[in-house]
């Protein structure tokens, strides 16, 4: 059987008709020349929240503003409102669930990847226990699911962060990427 094509003569019309209702392609890889005017750090955001594949790891600067405390104090009853949405604090522009941030500075709480190994949940196999207390803060949704929309419950805690770590090929150490828990002094 013949394809369509040949049996039929298409009238020039409908065949200008038909070209012109075909998409049209997309300038460069998928951004187009306007994303180059940005700011890089706007570009670099705006890349991560569009795109449909697994984000790129953080930087040890951004890990630092992650889990490290901010200017404000965080005995404040409001303070997982203001500081998750003034360090942009999300994933893919969705609300986490829990969120811990640290009392101490970063120096302090690089010492608990030389902590005790134990196992921490949200299915990572190995996490690390810090030896030392530190005061911190548990932020808990409460209700919305978009970035704009999160209210989080302000919880103060005393405990033993538990972290997971990764490699730093700048400094040759492990350093924490993520606050999982905070485990209580018994």
């Amino acid at each position: 059987m013949k394809p369509l094509v040949i049996k039929f003569a298409w009238p020039l019309p409908l065949l200008l008709l038909l070209l012109l209702l075909l998409p049209p392609k997309l300038q460069g890889n998928y951004w187009d020349f306007w994303e180059y005017e940005l700011n890089p750090e706007v570009r670099d955001f705006l890349r991560e929240y569009e795109s449909t594949g697994p984000t790129k790891p953080p930087t040890v600067k951004r890990i630092i503003e992650m889990i490290t405390i901010g200017d404000q104090p965080f005995n404040d009853y409001d303070y997982c409102n203001t500081e998750l949405r003034t360090k942009q604090i999300h994933y893919k522009g969705r609300c986490y669930p829990e969120h811990y941030i640290a009392g101490v500075p970063y120096g302090e709480l690089v010492k608990a990847c030389d902590g005790e190994e134990v196992q921490c949940k949200n299915g990572v196999k190995s996490c690390r226990r810090s030896m030392n207390l530190i005061e911190g803060v548990r932020c808990v949704l409460e209700t919305g699911l978009r970035m704009t929309n999160c209210t989080y419950k302000t919880i103060l805690m005393i405990g033993y962060p538990v972290v997971s770590c990764q490699w730093d090929e700048e400094t040759k150490i492990f350093i924490p990427n993520h606050i999982y828990n905070m485990s209580l002094p018994k």
